[in-house]
């Protein structure tokens, strides 16, 4: 998974929502951000811009969100666009559990169900970059943003888009706190350290499914719960779990994913 130098402006850009209304009131319509992309006719080469629309965020019972799946990348075939597509298989189910999108596909049965969406959106993000990609090189960050909004667009007749925040470390606490609320999803994006090696593997994608003030963070990752703390070290910012079976992350950045009803489809 890529994080590509357009990033920080697009975090500084993204971030500054404010935070939703007072509990009982009907959200404020307010500017939001998806990301686009256009071909350059000279050199090929895609360049992403944003394009602001005004919307409503997308209400929701917060405490929904611990009915989150943690799936296990090993259940699945290995994707051709890395990490990202078993954090966004957990986040999807969960929208469609709760009414934000319909299914995107007809399956009784649970398992072939999952099967099926994590090859849809696994195909999305590698047609997306244009060509296959490994476990070392995965999609970027933006083109992920693109194809998740893609899939709720799609899949809510067109009724709900997503804006995304790019969020590198270090992350504040507020920052996983803030996501917390209504529809708002997202994932962190960690590089784990090997218990058996003690080298670092290849980046990893792990969803948040809650953050606390008492600054506990709970991550769905390899079909498991991760509960710990953050902290600093000299060489940046990690996950610590409580379960000493559990690997350390050492923690890149944050994707968060925020649902809204466009009000008006003009750009700002």
């Amino acid at each position: 998974m890529k994080l590509l130098p357009i990033v920080t402006f697009l975090a500084l850009s993204f971030s500054a929502l404010p935070s939703i209304a007072i509990a009982g009131r009907a959200p404020a319509e307010r500017d939001f951000k998806i990301v686009e992309r256009e071909q350059n006719k000279d050199t090929g080469t895609f360049q992403f811009y944003r394009r602001t629309l005004r919307g409503t965020e997308r209400t929701n019972n917060s405490m929904n969100r611990l009915s989150m799946l943690s799936e296990d990348q090993g259940k699945y075939p290995t994707p051709q666009s890395a990490c990202g597509p078993t954090a966004m298989l957990n986040i999807l189910v969960w929208y469609e559990k709760y009414g934000l999108i319909q299914p995107s596909f007809r399956d009784a049965n649970t398992e072939n169900y999952k099967f099926k969406l994590f090859r849809e959106i696994d195909s999305r993000l590698s047609k997306q970059t244009g060509s296959v990609r490994t476990e070392e090189n995965g999609v970027s960050d933006l083109d992920t943003a693109m194809v998740m909004d893609a899939i709720v667009r799609e899949n809510s007749k067109n009724e709900v888009r997503i804006h995304t925040d790019i969020i590198k470390a270090p992350l504040k606490l507020n920052d996983l706190i803030d996501t917390m609320q209504n529809f708002r999803s997202g994932y962190l994006i960690v590089t784990p350290k090997s218990h058996s090696t003690g080298k670092m593997l290849n980046d990893h994608a792990a969803t948040l499914i809650r953050a606390d003030r008492s600054g506990y963070i709970t991550l769905a990752t390899w079909g498991q719960l991760y509960r710990g703390l953050l902290k600093k070290r000299p060489d940046g910012q990690w996950f610590i779990p409580q379960d000493p079976t559990h690997m350390e992350l050492k923690v890149q950045a944050m994707m968060r994913f925020i649902p809204f009803r466009p009000t008006t489809p003009e750009d700002r």
